[in-house]
């Protein structure tokens, strides 16, 4: 990347008219993307993918202005909230990668960590360090031949694993896991209105959210703005629309209040539209 790649293109007002997203192997941001073009035509959503390693060393060059980033779920602090916001999405399982004629392949669906604890397992850093890849986004598929020779197992996350699938290579579930937690991260210096706009995409923010500070006219029939759909149709209600609004408000008025107000998202639910994974509850550093 040339070094006028590291700053944000804008446009004749100084907005971003570019939004650089940097996505990992087995991430899959389609309807993201499709969505953020539909609402925001004039500013470019570019996506690229990397390899998982050097994530966060790109989004604090500016190489790209928002990126996924994947960790174990029991790692622990890994980004500096002094320098970065982040937001996590969900947490995906963990799946064990062997040989097709290795034991694990007799398993139905998954083995326990206790199964597994005294086999051999693969770093793909090592591999990599091994004989380095021309592509450095091939990291993970080395390793998946490398293990398909028996030389060991593979720990990946589900969705990585599946795009790297091989006749060769068995996938099982890893139980007693804690699994990967994936999210978006952006430097706090960076963090404007159209990152914001983005994260409302990807939580499911309507386009006529009044949380959105940008212009999603492109999202809503012409001659709409935000709160034009509800005036609209309280002028169509018949009075006994309107007669059975009045009875019950105060019942769903009440029923809002005894709603959690710190519950975001759906953190129970399996099943991510992007990969399949736990959805994770609203969690962004200060």
């Amino acid at each position: 990347m040339s070094p006028g790649d590291s700053a944000p293109s804008t446009g004749a007002e100084g907005a971003p008219s570019l939004l650089r997203l940097g996505a990992l192997l087995g991430a899959v941001p389609d309807r993201w993307v499709a969505r953020w073009h539909q609402r925001h035509p004039d500013i470019r959503l570019q996506l690229d993918y990397f390899e998982e390693t050097g994530q966060l060393e790109r989004i604090r060059s500016g190489a790209v202005d928002i990126g996924y980033l994947r960790v174990r779920a029991d790692e622990g602090p890994v980004v500096n909230t002094e320098v970065f916001h982040r937001v996590w999405l969900y947490r995906e399982d963990a799946v064990v990668c062997a040989a097709a004629e290795h034991w694990i392949a007799a398993a139905e669906d998954a083995v326990t960590w206790e199964d597994v604890a005294e086999e051999t397992f693969l770093d793909p850093a090592e591999v990599a360090a091994w004989s380095p890849p021309s592509d450095t986004r091939a990291t993970e598929r080395q390793s998946m031949e490398v293990v398909a020779s028996g030389a060991g197992l593979l720990v990946l996350p589900r969705s990585v694993a599946r795009a790297l699938a091989r006749k060769d290579v068995v996938i099982r579930g890893l139980e007693d896991h804690p699994g990967f937690d994936v999210g978006l991260c952006w430097l706090r210096e960076r963090d404007d209105e159209v990152i914001q706009e983005f994260i409302g995409v990807t939580r499911g923010r309507r386009a006529e959210s009044t949380r959105s500070t940008m212009d999603n006219a492109g999202d809503r029939p012409r001659g709409q703005g935000r709160g034009a759909t509800a005036g609209a149709r309280r002028r169509r209600e018949s009075p006994r629309d309107s007669g059975l609004r009045a009875a019950t408000g105060d019942v769903r008025a009440e029923a809002g209040r005894r709603r959690d107000p710190g519950r975001r998202g759906n953190p129970g639910r399996r099943g991510n539209p992007d990969v399949g994974a736990e959805l994770m509850p609203w969690d962004r550093c200060r």
